[in-house]
């Protein structure tokens, strides 16, 4: 524990440095684009740790959370942060509510899907953005500790995510929410899931999300796009990493077909509530993301796309120490706010 606090306290040291200092550490520049320097940075710093895709799952996980720890937000106050779990159809599902609301009026959540390949992530590893969110946004937000390979492999995580939505639609109330408005998000796998929401609803014909908030998702477990290779290694997600991920959470090539877990199988996209889709420059899956977009213009459903061109997948908890990542956090906040505002 001592070490990991001086390590962290080091790499926080390290990445105050002004960028002219932190260029020892070399450039990278890719499809016309330069990485951020102190992801430069970041990325050297963390060539010391083991490679998790050489780790067993629960090595992984731990890994993920310590190195996640060294550049994430300091976790903010927050009003209203409750711990409880709902029915799913395996063990009951663990939630985190958060909320800025000190009204009795309802308000409207975002159903919150972590990433980490289906394989890593949980509440704490998402914590820290996700307090800084509701804060800045004013919105509820529910996030959701769905079921993780390879003790539970597909359909686990799907179906959790999926439990979580019926339940926060039918009882949402009692917890001072609204049910009538109702978003979902999530990064990477957790941008997956928050996809999968939609394609499930639209079968059952149950109501449909207000909005979605896609952050860099993992949506083809088919096909390895251009940017898996050219991107394959030394930029936090790898190839290999994402191999590791889908084997150990959809162990079955014949599910990869699944609509839910690859949204390009889907014949017709017209369904898709309103997406705001946030891509990373320096990201392995920047193509699928990039497609998923045009297939959703050429349904002619609303979009808002921005891509981050200096920053990697996983930025999302790295607003402490990467300013541009802090940025894309406030880009989320401000979506949440008016994504509820808006009439989509």
């Amino acid at each position: 524990m001592l070490w990991q606090k001086f390590e962290a306290l080091a790499a926080r040291v390290l990445l105050s440095l002004p960028n002219p200092v932190l260029r020892v550490f070399g450039k990278d520049i890719k499809r016309g684009r330069t990485l951020d320097q102190k992801v430069r940075t970041a990325l050297v710093l963390a060539k010391i740790k083991p490679k998790p895709e050489n780790l067993p799952p629960p090595k992984a996980r731990e890994l993920f959370k310590n190195i996640m720890g060294l550049f994430d937000l300091e976790k903010e106050e927050v009003p209203r942060v409750e711990n409880f779990s709902i029915p799913g159809t395996g063990p009951r599902i663990k939630v985190r509510l958060y909320s800025s609301n000190i009204t009795k009026e309802l308000e409207p959540c975002l159903l919150y899907f972590h990433g980490g390949g289906f394989v890593i992530g949980d509440l704490e590893s998402h914590d820290a953005p996700l307090r800084y969110l509701a804060k800045m946004s004013g919105r509820a937000i529910l996030a959701v500790d769905y079921r993780l390979g390879p003790e539970h492999t597909y359909p686990s995580s799907w179906e959790d995510a999926y439990s979580a939505y019926k339940w926060i639609r039918e009882h949402g109330k009692s917890l001072g929410i609204d049910p009538k408005r109702i978003a979902v998000a999530g990064d990477s796998a957790g941008g997956n899931l928050a996809i999968s929401i939609s394609t499930r609803a639209k079968k059952e014909k149950f109501t449909l999300p207000q909005f979605q908030i896609l952050i860099y998702p993992w949506i083809d477990l088919i096909q390895e796009r251009k940017s898996v290779e050219e991107f394959a290694n030394g930029y936090a997600l790898t190839r290999d990493l994402l191999r590791y991920f889908k084997y150990h959470s959809v162990p079955n090539s014949k599910d990869w077909k699944d609509p839910r877990v690859t949204p390009f199988q889907q014949t017709n996209f017209s369904h898709t509530p309103k997406t705001y889709l946030l891509i990373a420059g320096f990201d392995p899956l920047q193509d699928e993301g990039l497609a998923y977009a045009d297939l959703l213009q050429k349904a002619k459903v609303k979009l808002e796309i921005k891509t981050y061109d200096t920053l990697i997948h996983g930025f999302f908890n790295l607003g402490r120490s990467v300013p541009e990542a802090k940025n894309a956090l406030d880009r989320i906040a401000f979506w949440l706010k008016n994504g509820f505002a808006n009439k989509n």
